[in-house]
């Protein structure tokens, strides 16, 4: 899990993208081919090469072929993206195998082998999920009355997040005890049901963020507000 914890910690923001993108034959829209690039920590020679498909990063290599860009440096980009992909397709799977009930959580490791999950993600959530619980127990992860709201707002310079003083406290919790990036990115779509793709994103804008500056954002008991620009977050702030 440290693997798949520290490699998301190497990508920015990519699920705040928003739009039609590049896939095989598709219509390209390279908007945010800037973000995505720097999400992927590409060259900048890769901006309006690459984009999103769905839920995951894809290059369109004849593109980056015709701006010059050599084979070597394709394969390479080719590398981080797939790198990227699989941890997108571990939150996408992991997610609706966890079910969080007050400061507990629960794992279904019975329909998590049926679906085919990995062993080694089975494990990693196992302990994640024991680590938590172990925290919660100890109030380490501890909810009181729940002030604030939990939603998630577009809005002109990307989107807003809303988590009351409970989920923030979690998620708190969960930074804290160095809960994996599915189990952080799965409590965000429980909390908020972000647009397809995006809780991933929102959970590794989380982890830059950090414990400090959201304990003292939550210290007034009404929850946490964080507005988001497409490819960061540049406000931490009480929901007061």
């Amino acid at each position: 899990m440290k693997k798949l914890f520290t490699s998301i910690l190497s990508v920015v923001l990519l699920f705040s993208m928003v739009g039609s993108v590049f896939a095989e034959s598709k219509k390209v829209n390279y908007e945010y081919s800037s973000a995505l690039v720097t999400a992927a920590q590409l060259d900048e020679i890769f901006v309006g090469a690459v984009g999103v498909d769905g839920e995951f990063l894809v290059l369109d290599q004849q593109k980056a072929i015709n701006n010059g860009i050599s084979s070597d440096k394709i394969k390479e980009a080719e590398e981080k993206i797939k790198e990227y992909n699989k941890i997108t397709k571990d939150v996408l799977v992991i997610s609706p195998l966890l079910t969080f009930v007050g400061n507990q959580i629960q794992f279904d490791e019975i329909a998590a082998e049926k679906k085919g999950v990995s062993k080694e993600l089975i494990n990693a959530t196992k302990i994640d999920v024991e680590k938590i619980n172990k925290a919660a127990a100890e109030g380490i992860v501890n909810l009181a009355a729940c002030g604030g709201t939990n939603k998630y707002e577009d809005r002109w310079y990307g989107f807003d997040t809303y988590f009351d003083s409970c989920v923030s406290n979690q998620i708190i919790g969960y930074l804290t005890i160095g809960a994996g990036i599915t189990t952080i990115a799965s409590l965000v779509t429980a909390a908020i049901s972000p647009p397809a793709g995006m809780a991933l994103g929102i959970a590794a804008g989380l982890l830059g963020i950090g414990v400090g500056a959201l304990t003292v954002a939550n210290a007034y008991g009404c929850g946490v507000l964080i507005r988001w620009s497409f490819d960061k977050p540049f406000w931490t702030s009480s929901q007061c």
